[in-house]
């Protein structure tokens, strides 16, 4: 339940988060908006490691390269979010970013990519991500 909790959130927040990061590139520039964005989640997540007292963080080096590069993979998709929602809109561009992620997760899951324990994709897995296809064509018109 509290995964679901946190998806949920988190797909609330990354929709006002590129509501908010598009209504700031148009003021500063995408790549600024970017940056900024980037920066002040920096800083929130550096207090709370600070308030937790959490100190995992000494194991950084210990870290893949790739895994590590999670930062400079979110600058791209911010820059991309910002640029899309000013091309398409809010809708349109959250229904395809969703439709890539569904695409990229059933990937890594049938393959069992990136240390990731593989799991079954079967036909209900494609029949739901052709339903999703499906409805953000239903969107667009």
């Amino acid at each position: 339940m509290k995964g679901i909790f946190f998806a949920l959130a988190g797909g609330f927040f990354l929709t006002f988060q590129s509501v908010a990061n598009a209504t700031i590139s148009d003021s500063i520039g995408t790549w600024q908006a970017a940056t900024m964005t980037q920066f002040t989640g920096f800083v929130l997540a550096l207090l709370i490691v600070l308030l937790l007292r959490d100190q995992t963080y000494q194991n950084l080096t210990q870290v893949p390269l790739l895994y590590a590069s999670g930062g400079m993979l979110a600058a791209v998709v911010l820059y991309s979010n910002m640029t899309a929602v000013h091309r398409m809109g809010v809708t349109l561009t959250i229904g395809i970013f969703l439709i890539a992620q569904l695409i990229t997760a059933v990937l890594i899951d049938g393959k069992g990519w990136f240390d990731m324990t593989k799991q079954k994709i079967g036909r209900t897995q494609i029949a739901g991500l052709a339903l999703m296809i499906a409805g953000v064509i239903v969107l667009k018109w």
